[in-house]
């Protein structure tokens, strides 16, 4: 920036400030929030550094109020981990508690909730394995740390969460506690590290390497392969949460008495939760927290709120990702400004186009953003940008920048309204689009930036899980000529790799392994891995397993390839007897698909369906099939999912140990043939699955009336 556009902005820049400091300070109403006027003030800070002449005594900045500058193993849980659902206003909370009470049928039911800080930390869960009974109880001892992972599995890492001095490595339950004593319990909680431990980490560190934030140095440092650096760096722990079993078999009835019993065992608990009844306690708490979180000797981002009885939690029960008895009650998301230098046009793999910004470099939320989403084309008339626009950023969800408004004082002059472009940036083909939706299409399935973004998906990691491929890699290979679609790949050879700029042999080795154990892959992965509109991952898994594919077994060469691509979706039991379906019979089956076949598959919608028909009708897709076809692609089948879809629509619950089953194969069988699983029994529940020792589940099951049934009744049911 020259000398007179600096002056230009820096007189916009302070007017600016001016006016949202007298309406935040004088007029006590503001249409920005601090972190923006912050922003502003550190901009103009930084412009006054570099044009020192342009300093006068009536800025901002001379004022008082300067603002001061993969490999570790995966493990399956006990349990399956759940996500919270945000809100972040008194209105949801509002909504929160009336759908709550709508669920149950009560409209005068009473909640108790007790309310926990929200640690900005490392989800991690403690395993503890019974070992003896001791003097006055049972003894247990610390088995092994997991990370929250996709939910499902985690990441072992065990020798890292092992040095928390907090962390008890046993503990003994008392008679008095216990009603009974499972081999394993699951106790869940947030690593996190503190501000001062941070700066202790990052001193002597250059600035490049150091960390961001105490979450990512607490994530980082539990990631860590040398548990001795993992000691020297003060992890800490805050336990709040103990698996449903283990809270049955010591019978703890209340989300107050199971942080005091984690308590009383030893495990380190945040003595700071409350209890209320009142929504509007709830509100004030909050509000009070979040004006005191900076003095806080770690980061939080909100409170938990949580439904003290677990009765209630239970008749409540979760949604497909989520406990409705709980709620991240969140502050609002970090803010910050910047200007808009750039428009660009991106291209996806189904030809959306998606105009990004490009930014002028700002630190939103611990990470240097330079680019944020505009969405698309109505997005932009709506906020009105402009180029060289100064827009608020915040991440939607905390994690993708997006722009939110944008500060017209800070318009430059003869600026003009954004005009959206007629043809796609990559191949020139003109933009349509469709009625009833929102984005703007390539039509053109040869355009070379769908391309690109269809072999990139192709290979990810939910997809094929190719790696060694990332995006500069499938470029070069795409500029070079060695590949046009996805099933290429499997014909790329050692010398066509080695072709690449910085691909040496051994590079290319572990390239071509990657590819080549590709060629096992599970259904579900492969479906997904196509990138057809509308068919995400629940929807491939769900034609792998409604689909009655035609199968044989593998044989034991097709086999030894399996470990490494296991299924992300669900558990890939590989046995002697596991099947696989070759691409030639993939092919027959999807070409003899009709919408109304596969629209009658449980769970399938119209628009899914309508979708792969028509992709399986564009004419360079049999192609590429049979190409994979050529390359030797087969398809793995779980066990089970060709199982005749008996608990279509049915709900389960389990409870006590089976006589043969374990409750993981009992599962595994409900969800194979079509039913679901839930941890908790409601007037919606079918049936209760009840073994010996059955817990309070049982209680509730009579109480609302629910079918029970034993596994003598559940495999009858099986047929």
């Amino acid at each position: 920036m020259n000398h007179a556009k600096a002056e230009t902005r820096i007189t916009k820049l302070r007017s600016e400030i001016w006016r949202l400091n007298r309406a935040y300070f004088l007029e006590d109403t503001t249409d920005v929030s601090e972190d923006v006027r912050d922003s502003l003030k550190q901009e103009l800070i930084a412009l006054e550094k570099e044009f020192p002449d342009l300093i006068t005594a009536d800025s901002p900045t001379q004022r008082v109020g300067i603002p001061l500058d993969g490999r570790l193993p995966k493990v399956p849980h006990l349990t399956p981990k759940e996500s919270l659902t945000d809100a972040f206003a008194p209105e949801e909370i509002e909504e929160w508690m009336t759908m709550m009470k709508r669920f149950l049928g009560r409209d005068d039911q009473k909640f108790e909730y007790v309310c926990e800080l929200k640690i900005d930390g490392l989800n991690i869960s403690l395993v503890y394995a019974k070992q003896e009974d001791a003097k006055n109880g049972v003894l247990y001892r610390y088995h092994r740390a997991v990370t929250r992972g996709n939910g499902v599995e985690g990441e072992d890492v065990t020798h890292t969460v092992r040095t928390i001095e907090s962390i008890p490595l046993s503990f003994t339950i008392t008679e008095t506690d216990q009603i009974s004593s499972p081999l394993f319990i699951e106790i869940s909680g947030e690593v996190y590290m503190t501000k001062a431990a941070l700066q202790a980490v990052n001193k002597d560190v250059p600035e490049t390497e150091r960390f961001a934030n105490p979450r990512n140095a607490a994530a980082g440092t539990v990631r860590q392969l040398d548990p001795k650096m993992a000691a020297e760096r003060d992890l800490r722990m805050f336990c709040y949460a103990l698996d449903s079993g283990a809270m049955d078999a010591f019978g703890i009835e209340t989300q107050e008495s199971l942080l005091q019993f984690l308590n009383r065992i030893g495990m380190p608990v945040h003595q700071g939760h409350k209890k209320f009844r009142v929504t509007k306690d709830i509100q004030k708490w909050y509000e009070s927290v979040s004006k005191e979180r900076d003095s806080l000797p770690y980061d939080i981002d909100g409170l938990v709120l949580k439904v003290n009885d677990r009765r209630t939690q239970r008749e409540l029960g979760s949604t497909a990702k989520a406990p409705r008895w709980a709620r991240a009650y969140k502050f609002p998301a970090e803010q910050k400004t910047a200007q808009v230098l750039e428009i660009i046009l991106q291209v996806g793999r189904t030809g959306a186009i998606t105009p990004v910004a490009h930014l002028t470099p700002t630190q939103l939320a611990g990470t240097t953003v330079t680019r944020a989403t505009l969405h698309n084309e109505d997005e932009i008339k709506r906020l009105d940008v402009r180029l060289g626009d100064t827009v608020i950023l915040q991440k939607a969800g905390d994690i993708i920048p997006e722009v939110v408004e944008v500060l017209s004082n800070l318009r430059p002059k003869n600026s003009k309204p954004y005009v959206f472009p007629k043809h796609c940036p990559a191949c020139g083909t003109e933009l349509l689009k469709t009625d009833g939706e929102v984005a703007i299409r390539c039509p053109n399935p040869n355009c070379s930036a769908q391309q690109q973004e269809r072999i990139a998906h192709f290979v990810s990691r939910y997809a094929f899980n190719m790696e060694g491929l990332g995006t500069e890699t499938i470029e070069a290979l795409i500029a070079d000529g060695f590949i046009a679609d996805p099933a290429d790949l499997f014909f790329l050879t050692m010398d066509d790799f080695l072709q690449l700029p910085l691909f040496k042999e051994k590079k290319a080795q572990n390239a071509l392994r990657s590819i080549e154990k590709a060629k096992r892959v599970p259904m579900e992965r492969f479906l997904f891995g196509l990138g057809i509109r509308h068919i995400g991952r629940e929807t491939a898994d769900l034609l792998a397993r409604r689909i009655h594919w035609p199968t044989r077994k593998l044989t034991v060469e097709e086999r030894e390839d399996m470990g490494s691509q296991e299924s992300l979706f669900g558990d890939m039991r590989a046995s002697k007897e596991t099947e696989g379906i070759a691409m030639e019979d993939i092919i027959s089956m999807l070409s003899a698909l009709t919408v109304e076949d596969i629209d009658a598959l449980n769970g399938i919608g119209s628009v899914s369906a309508e979708s792969l028909v028509e992709w399986m009708k564009e004419k360079d897709n049999l192609p590429m099939l049979q190409k994979l076809a050529d390359a030797g692609v087969v398809c793995l089948q779980s066990e089970g999912t060709t199982a005749e879809q008996v608990f279509i629509d049915k709900i389960f619950v389990l409870t006590g140990t089976l006589p043969t089953l374990s409750r993981e194969e009992a599962r595994a069988m409900i969800k194979d043939r079509g039913g679901k699983v839930s941890g908790s029994v409601s007037k919606k529940t079918d049936y209760v699955l009840a073994g010996e020792d059955a817990g309070s589940k049982l209680d509730d099951a009579k109480t609302l009336g629910v079918k029970v049934i034993d596994e003598g009744g559940f495999m009858r049911l099986l047929g």
